[in-house]
């Protein structure tokens, strides 16, 4: 079985409540495990906060969307936005082990996302930044 579902959304950190919801019901219908659901709403909270608070200079209200499948093996998020272009793939892994004082503000989300999903691919396309997280499911049931 193959779900699929656009979710379009505004630059604005209030839709993480949607977002949340969608998750908890795409869990409950297709039995995800509480990991992975915490897992992908993780994944999904960080990379919406960041295009609300990051992607948009211009302090107007901007529509992208958030595609999420889901099949036997994986589930698969497709986030795309016409902001300012971001690669994630690209930004260095913050150091863990340095004194708090000398870390360097930001990046925790990014390494965050890293951490629970399986892989993470971004692209520039038509000036729009298309980002996939992908994360394989689990064979064991909740």
């Amino acid at each position: 079985m193959i779900e699929q579902t656009t979710l379009v959304l505004k630059n604005d950190v209030s839709e993480l409540e949607r977002v949340m919801g969608f998750i908890s019901s795409l869990s409950v219908r297709n039995a995800l495990s509480p990991d992975m659901e915490y897992d992908l709403n993780l994944a999904l909270d960080e990379v919406i906060s960041n295009i609300a608070r990051h992607a948009y200079r211009d302090g107007q209200e901007h529509l992208f969307t958030v595609q999420i499948t889901l099949n036997e093996e994986e589930i698969v998020a497709r986030i795309e936005d016409d902001g300012a272009a971001f690669d994630p793939t690209k930004h260095v892994a913050p150091d863990l082990n340095a004194p708090l004082e000398e870390r360097k503000a930001g990046g925790l989300g990014i390494h965050l996302i890293r951490q629970v999903m399986d892989s993470m691919e971004y692209e520039r396309v038509a000036g729009k930044n298309v980002l996939t997280l992908s994360k394989k499911r689990s064979k064991e049931t909740p």
